[in-house]
């Protein structure tokens, strides 16, 4: 069955995560056999994560701060996997089993009885009762944005979530770090928001070996409930991201996750045999944003003007770091091969100068000394980015010479630094940005987050990542509705259909460049590793199952 996946928020373990940094992403890159390898020892693996100078010691998943432990999935786990690569398939993980009522408004985990937290304790229903009343009882903790009422325990090894609506979106919030399960009795009557969890006990397949400001290691554990992971320890030293580079050319690093322009050259080629550059597509997008509530922005013909008179190809090529263009419905192709429409599927968006001019026409408005005119009135144009990602500076250079020489059109390029750049374009205080958009997560989420208008906020105030281009549109409301009542694929797939269209031909936003996961891997110590494309789950730490069963097949290179 076809999971529509949850998120009504652009998902913050995905979005900003160093798989992320600058994340314009395909699923093409690197010449070498990603599961081969030669040489090494095999002691350890190390990596990088989460970019940072030093480490704050703050295992509590839950807390409000932002400096936290890096890979915390390593210790912590969900109750269900999902399978980015298939449009958010949800799998078993610490839950056995789980299944809806015939209203989609229950749905009923069967818990593995086989799991023990790494303190010798029973997993039990106990704990994911707790965990997922949190949400209930401290709202500010709902990162995963989920809607359920009420939490029940049914008996030791049984849970139920109930909602007051049909909520077969929400199944893969359960996959998130978002809701990883924590024991409840090390957590209980703790103060969530100072608590800082020194001594962490998970269900995962590590426990906490050693810490320090510069270096974080892990130790395999022996009673781990899954298969067996072949990796006895993992360090993970404190780098700060293009720092990863020097240090993975020579050997210092097994596993990074920089986007590197020139990657083939400059690292694959220097040892074909253990270097690998690999993208994964998350299912998503980096898209042109435009703001609907302002002028020209809210001219339908402006917006597909802007988007014809520029080629997503094009810009690319100019920080090549192994990603491919969007298609233009946001649904990536990798993810949602089989949803999407036959009339969209491969169409990205390419350069067309004639029908450019003509929609500026058909819009009303000239083109005078660079700038949009129209009733007498210019309207100088701007494109927002963030200005720590080099290939979206790349871009966006691009994009303003491209819509240059195709209209005249003069687009003044203002870099923001990353932490002024989510609060600004939250509150519309721009009129065109690249930002993220969509999500391996579902159809239905993809859209949500991206479509909604009970997220389109007015000028000024927060949207809270949601529908930041405020669109508002009842039709596309009304497709919402239906799509978040059925969990049947022939139904999401019409639906979508129609969704589809409108993001296509009325651009609100438009999807230029896949968003992706970065992996730069040395394979001299480590043999096994997953091939894009081939396998089913993603080597990143911040998605764990995925990184578990990473480590689960990975063996010492010979």
């Amino acid at each position: 069955m076809l999971s529509i996946g949850n998120g009504r928020r652009r998902l913050n373990a995905l979005a900003v995560a160093g798989c992320l940094v600058a994340s314009l992403g395909a699923c093409t890159g690197g010449t070498t056999d990603i599961s081969g390898g030669t040489g090494g020892n095999g002691a350890s693996l190390t990596m990088a994560a989460d970019a940072a100078t030093t480490w704050a010691r703050n295992f509590n998943i839950y807390s409000p701060a932002s400096d936290k432990s890096p890979a915390l999935r390593l210790l912590f786990e969900p109750l269900v996997r999902v399978d980015y690569t298939q449009g958010a398939k949800a799998d078993p993980w610490l839950a056995k089993s789980f299944d809806w009522n015939s209203k989609g408004t229950e749905l009923t985990f069967h818990l593995r009885t086989d799991v023990a937290w790494s303190d010798g304790r029973k997993f039990t229903a106990d704990d994911v009762v707790y965990t997922l009343r949190l949400m209930l009882e401290h709202p500010e903790l709902n990162r995963a944005g989920v809607t359920y009422k009420k939490v029940t325990k049914v008996d030791g090894s049984t849970v139920k979530v109930t909602w007051d609506h049909a909520a077969y979106s929400e199944l893969s919030s359960f996959g998130t770090g978002s809701l990883d399960i924590v024991p409840r009795h090390q957590w209980a009557h703790k103060d969530l928001k100072t608590w800082t969890n020194n001594n962490p006990v998970g269900t995962g397949p590590y426990t906490l070996a050693d810490f320090n400001s510069q270096q974080v290691t892990y130790k395999a554990r022996d009673d781990y409930w899954g298969a067996r992971v072949a990796v006895p320890a993992i360090k993970i030293p404190a780098v700060l991201g293009d720092a990863t580079k020097p240090k993975m050319l020579t050997g210092e690093l097994d596993l990074a996750t920089t986007a590197w322009a020139g990657a083939d050259k400059d690292f694959v080629a220097r040892d074909p045999k253990t270097n690998v550059y690999a993208v994964y597509a998350t299912g998503g997008s980096t898209a042109l944003y435009f703001n609907n509530a302002v002028a020209p922005y809210n001219n339908v013909h402006v917006r597909r003007a802007l988007s014809a008179a520029v080629d997503a190809r094009k810009m690319l090529s100019l920080n090549d770091t192994g990603q491919a263009p969007a298609n233009i419905t946001g649904l990536d192709e990798q993810a949602y091969g089989d949803v999407i429409a036959r009339e969209y599927r491969g169409k990205v968006n390419r350069q067309d100068i004639a029908l450019a001019k003509r929609e500026l026409k058909a819009g009303g408005y000239t083109v005078r000394k660079g700038e949009l005119v129209k009733g007498g009135k210019s309207y100088p144009l701007e494109l927002k980015i963030i200005q720590e990602y080099a290939n979206w500076q790349a871009y966006a250079r691009g994009f303003a010479d491209q819509a240059k020489q195709a209209l005249g059109l003069n687009v003044k390029v203002l870099p923001v630094q990353s932490s002024s750049f989510d609060p600004e374009v939250n509150e519309g205080d721009y009129g065109m940005a690249f930002n993220y958009a969509g999500s391996g997560t579902g159809v239905f989420n993809s859209y949500s987050a991206m479509l909604d208008s009970s997220y389109a906020q007015p000028i000024g105030k927060n949207s809270n990542f949601d529908n930041t281009e405020r669109w508002k549109d009842p039709q596309t409301d009304r497709l919402l509705h239906r799509l978040s009542e059925t969990d049947d694929p022939a139904r999401i797939k019409e639906i979508s259909a129609e969704l589809e269209k409108i993001v296509a031909d009325q651009v609100p936003l438009r999807p230029l460049f896949q968003s992706v996961w970065f992996l730069d891997i040395n394979t001299s110590r480590w043999k096994g590793w997953p091939k894009p494309g081939v396998d089913n789950y993603v080597p990143h730490f911040i998605n764990g199952p995925d990184f578990t069963l990473t480590l689960q097949h990975l063996k010492p290179a010979e």
